[in-house]
């Protein structure tokens, strides 16, 4: 059984920390029980591991990150505890006994914060709708957006597909033709419905033409 961190030894490791390629999760995998549930993915654009808890917020990451005006994305971010006692005093909801996190936390390019809390269902019981109220009057007193999604209302065509080209977001990656337009819808030098279709070979090599195109212009 996975055993978790005290504060004192994520205070050490410097987890909740950092930003970038830099950051630290406060909470990782390793020590989240339902292990068949979590996962490390990738990031592409820094090669940081991605610390996800569950299969919603694997696809809510790869959405996100697929966003360009999202410039950085910490996962399992750690609230401050004082502070989430106070809101939790005022709304006259008991206090929580721990340090909270947000799944998601976004800095937009233009400097703006969004987090972003993600439930298999809409099936909560009383004390997780009062968690979930501590934690978006938290952000909101901060000057952040704070928006609750539901695992049923993302688009896992478009996260599969996010996850399919982005594989050969590293040009170095490239060994044929088919890895090479991946790569350029990667980085986005080709467009293509993401969407409402799974990209399948035959969609692929459709796009040979634009990609030949591409490198004759070079």
């Amino acid at each position: 059984m996975s055993k978790r961190l005290s504060k004192k030894s994520k205070k050490l490791r410097k987890m909740g920390m950092g930003s970038g390629v830099d950051y630290k999760p406060y909470i990782t995998t390793s020590e989240f029980n339902s292990q068949g549930t979590t996962s490390v993915i990738r990031d592409w654009k820094t090669g940081r591991g991605v610390h996800c808890l569950s299969q919603g917020e694997m696809l809510l990451y790869y959405i996100l990150r697929w966003d360009d005006t999202n410039i950085d994305i910490q996962e399992q971010f750690p609230l401050d505890f004082e502070s989430t006692c106070s809101v939790a005093v005022s709304m006259n909801i008991h206090p929580p006994k721990d340090t909270m996190t947000t799944d998601m936390v976004v800095t937009k390019t233009n400097g703006d914060i969004i987090a972003y809390s993600v439930k298999a269902s809409n099936n909560l019981n009383r004390r997780q709708l009062e968690l979930l109220c501590i934690e978006k009057q938290y952000w909101l007193n901060k000057g952040a957006a704070y928006h609750l999604i539901y695992k049923n209302d993302l688009n896992k065509i478009l996260a599969s597909n996010i996850r399919l080209v982005t594989e050969f977001y590293d040009s170095s990656y490239v060994f044929d033709t088919i890895s090479a337009i991946k790569h350029k819808i990667a980085i986005k030098e080709i467009s293509i419905d993401m969407e409402s279709q799974l990209i399948d070979t035959g969609t692929l090599l459709s796009l040979l033409p634009m990609l030949t195109d591409i490198n004759q212009r070079r």
